[in-house]
């Protein structure tokens, strides 16, 4: 029997936009699994990848986890978080990175400076999106969304959603597929 991560991955090799419903910090490993699917590769030029999340302390958690396993395959994680340098950021952007990792704020502010090209994303995740909303983040994810290249969109839950948030998926990602993680 194929296990949660599995079945996860294939939806996503299928092409499928993709909604999960899990734990966040519980599934590191599944999220880094998508993200080397993805970006499998070192490439020069524009991130790849932005995994938006909901705030600082979970995005640094997450790019810790993946900067350690991500030197083996010799790509490299930026931190864009509110509680940081603004201009090292967006210098470390500027010199290159495969994925993004940070809050939806301080990643439409480095956006709008023009401190990186979005055109040859591959994925865009939100780590649990319904909390990125209720913090009145929306239109910030709205500005980046809008601007997507054609590229995989996974959005993980954590909680019951809204009927504003169904709605607000449907817009943002078009048809996807659900998954949700079994109970243990």
């Amino acid at each position: 029997m194929e296990d949660f991560n599995g079945k996860t991955r294939k939806l996503l090799r299928s092409g499928n936009a993709l909604v999960i419903r899990s734990e966040i910090e519980t599934n590191f490993e599944l999220f880094q699994d998508i993200v080397t699917d993805c970006i499998p590769e070192p490439k020069e030029g524009s991130p790849r990848g932005i995994v938006i999340c909901t705030d600082d302390q979970i995005a640094r958690a997450f790019a810790e986890y993946l900067e350690e396993r991500f030197k083996k395959l010799d790509l490299t994680v930026d931190l864009i978080v509110e509680k940081g340098q603004r201009v090292r950021q967006r210098n470390d952007l500027f010199f290159g990175t495969e994925l993004i990792v940070g809050t939806p704020k301080r990643i439409c502010e480095m956006y709008f400076q023009n401190g990186f090209n979005i055109g040859e994303l591959k994925l865009f995740m939100l780590l649990d999106l319904n909390t990125i909303l209720k913090s009145g983040n929306k239109g910030f994810v709205n500005r980046i969304s809008e601007s997507l290249p054609r590229c995989r969109k996974v959005v993980v839950e954590t909680l019951d959603r809204e009927a504003r948030v169904t709605e607000y998926i449907k817009t943002f990602m078009g048809g996807y597929k659900s998954i949700e993680e079994p109970m243990a």
